[in-house]
């Protein structure tokens, strides 16, 4: 496969990663790069819907379900138990996969073996798309995570003050929200 570099941005190593690595070794790196620009992706979905659609929070005794950090703290084991069942089974799939010969670092579903020209320009426009998408999808979700341990939650704060007056904070010993 040959190296995505990301357009609009073109090569960008800031930390030099990719510094005297193997072809597989590259092939490794943005085959996680790819898994976990998806799953931020599925997470900041769902960190923007969940608090308006949450049909199965009362079937899974979630007593906040319009904030979606604590309502993951909230849920039981038998709901951690089937996130982490499914996850499991992805991954066994991409192990099971990975042992094709046509296989091609984060094809999870064989979609390379229907492509007939790897340097099409369609398909790596798409492929472009996705690493740059998953890669704002991760930045995002950092965002994310950083706005709710400061603020609490994970609203729209555009329009609502940075600053809090002293009588309005709730205080977590250190960490005032």
């Amino acid at each position: 496969m040959a190296l995505i570099t990301g357009s609009p941005f073109g090569y960008f190593d800031p930390l030099q990663l990719s510094r005297e690595k193997t072809p597989e070794e590259m092939n490794q790196l943005r085959e996680y790069e790819l898994k976990h620009g998806r799953v931020a992706m599925a997470a900041v979905f769902g960190l923007i819907v969940e608090p308006w659609i949450h049909p199965l929070a009362k079937s899974c005794h979630v007593a906040h379900p319009t904030d979606p950090i604590l309502s993951g703290v909230e849920l039981n084991f038998a709901g951690k138990a089937q996130i982490l069942g499914f996850c499991a089974g992805v991954e066994a799939l991409n192990y099971y996969i990975r042992k094709g010969d046509k296989y091609k670092p984060g094809d999870l579903l064989g979609a390379a073996y229907y492509v007939a020209d790897e340097e099409d320009e369609l398909w790596v426009s798409y492929q472009e798309k996705e690493l740059n998408n998953g890669r704002l999808a991760m930045v995002a979700f950092a965002g994310f995570i950083t706005q709710y341990c400061l603020y609490g939650n994970v609203d729209d704060m555009l329009f609502k003050p940075m600053v809090l007056a002293k009588e309005d904070l709730t205080c977590y010993g250190l960490v005032c929200v």
